[in-house]
């Protein structure tokens, strides 16, 4: 296939309607015990809102919580397609780590050194406000614990690339020096057990249900705020109109009136805002559960890991792997909980999470044991696989702000946004989450969030549907 023809291939699966979230996903591990407000709904739907919040994920969550708590008078809506956190929450890899010293020299390439440290700032802030709530709402139940997060790097480019950044951040902002400690190859596999590395980075982290923790703060705001909080689950909002005074969000169970609505459905939010296809994007990734027999020890309660490589297309089976598999191990059991990507373009650029692809499957039951050198496991490691869908953005960072008319195709201007995690929403969501209800409320920004997050007319450019297309159709000709 040519070159512009693989552009025009991957553009319409950018810019296609992502559809409500499927009503048959795949079963989650994470929500296998579902919790006892799974299914919550009114007896009636809520004819009147203040604000309408679309999405029960961390992002739904940190945005209800904050609204509440800066005025318990408000009348708040959250809106579920399916049950209580079913979407890429509950269906994610379980780590709380930044990402903040391997992406920064991108970042700063991008937007300048000033918003590259507040990015890797604003992401240990994060990962703190996390915790605070972990301990607030489920300290037990999240099975919440701080780890030491390895970070391999399979490959002599990519080790180079993250030395170097960690270095740039370090140099640039030495308040941030100490975080990241590199180690090479040697250190690696002796002191953490990974084989094949060429080196690689330690950093303090933590890993948790997210879950458990989302439900549980949902039930906390409901027994707070009974008289002004409604959840209505397996209520997907079907399209938003505006009638000259409110916001009118139909369902299939009735509409509800709102005066405001805000956006947290990540990789699905296209499908309500149309003219942000492309800027935001769907990307479907895979979650296993791994039982890999009694011979292999349980570090669950000190580490946690990824293992980073340049992403390889194989032309054969024109399948992308990304460059990223992540990996936690459950204290109590000892199950690994492995994810990653591979996948053809059709198969990654998706939003359909009741597929799970045998091609991803495999190579995530394939690749597990290699890294440590187990040889003596079980035959059939697999317990539980999944699919969960992302949200991608064209610069890589989160989009947080008011949108426009331009952006939403209908009038009003009480339409906000939070999305665009790519892949990392533990370490961004609860903060742009709390930063986009103090701006609903009146508050504004404050001054340690990144200005590149906010939402601009320029990070909603066309040219950003042609970005992100002619990334991945040079990954294909590599």
């Amino acid at each position: 296939m040519a070159a512009s023809d693989k552009v025009h291939v991957i553009e319409k699966l950018i810019t296609d309607d992502p559809g409500i979230p499927r009503q048959n996903p795949t079963a989650s591990y994470w929500q296998h015990i579902p919790h006892p407000l799974a299914e919550t709904q009114s007896p009636d739907m809520p004819a009147e809102a203040d604000i309408a919040v679309i999405g029960s994920g961390i992002t739904g969550a940190s945005v209800t919580k904050t609204l509440l708590d800066a005025d318990p008078s408000l009348r708040v809506v959250v809106f579920e397609a399916r049950t209580l956190c079913s979407g890429a929450t509950g269906r994610n890899g379980g780590q709380l780590a930044t990402n903040a010293g391997e992406a920064y020299a991108e970042r700063k390439a991008k937007f300048g050194s000033e918003q590259a440290g507040k990015i890797a700032n604003f992401t240990f802030r994060t990962c703190d406000r996390v915790r605070q709530v972990v301990q607030e709402y489920a300290a037990e139940e999240s099975e919440y614990r701080d780890v030491v997060k390895v970070r391999a790097y399979l490959d002599d480019e990519s080790f180079a690339a993250l030395k170097d950044s960690v270095e740039q951040m370090e140099r640039d902002h030495p308040s941030l020096r100490g975080i990241y400690e590199v180690i090479d190859a040697d250190a690696v596999e002796k002191q953490h057990g990974v084989h094949g590395a060429k080196g690689g980075v330690t950093l303090t982290a933590g890993v948790l249900w997210p879950y458990r923790v989302v439900t549980s703060v949902f039930a906390g705001l409901l027994s707070k705020y009974s008289r002004q909080l409604s959840i209505e689950t397996k209520t997907p909002v079907t399209s938003v109109t505006h009638d000259g005074d409110a916001y009118l969000l139909h369902t299939p169970r009735g509409t509800t009136r709102a005066k405001k609505v805000i956006h947290c459905t990540n990789g699905h939010v296209g499908h309500l805002v149309p003219n942000i296809r492309g800027v935001i994007y769907p990307l479907r990734g895979t979650m296993t559960v791994q039982d890999l027999g009694p011979n292999v020890p349980n570090r669950g309660r000190e580490k946690s890991f990824a293992f980073h490589y340049v992403p390889q297309y194989d032309k054969e089976s024109e399948t992308l792997a990304d460059g990223l598999w992540y990996l936690t191990q459950n204290a109590k059991t000892g199950y690994f909980f492995f994810g990653g990507d591979k996948g053809t373009m059709e198969q990654t650029l998706n939003a359909d999470d009741s597929v799970l692809t045998d091609v991803s499957r495999d190579h995530l039951q394939d690749v597990l044991p290699r890294f440590f050198g187990y040889q003596d496991t079980k035959l059939d490691s697999m317990k539980s696989a999944w699919s969960g869908i992302m949200g991608f953005t064209h610069d890589e960072i989160p989009l947080v702000g008011k949108l426009p008319m331009s952006a939403t195709g209908r009038a009003g201007d009480g339409e906000f946004i939070a999305a665009g995690f790519n892949g990392y929403g533990m370490p961004y969501a609860w903060l742009a989450g709390e930063q986009l209800a103090k701006l609903v409320v009146g508050k504004g920004f404050a001054e340690w969030f990144p200005e590149c997050f906010q939402l601009s007319e320029s990070r909603l450019s066309p040219s950003a549907v042609a970005e992100v297309a002619s990334y991945y159709a040079s990954l294909q000709s590599k």
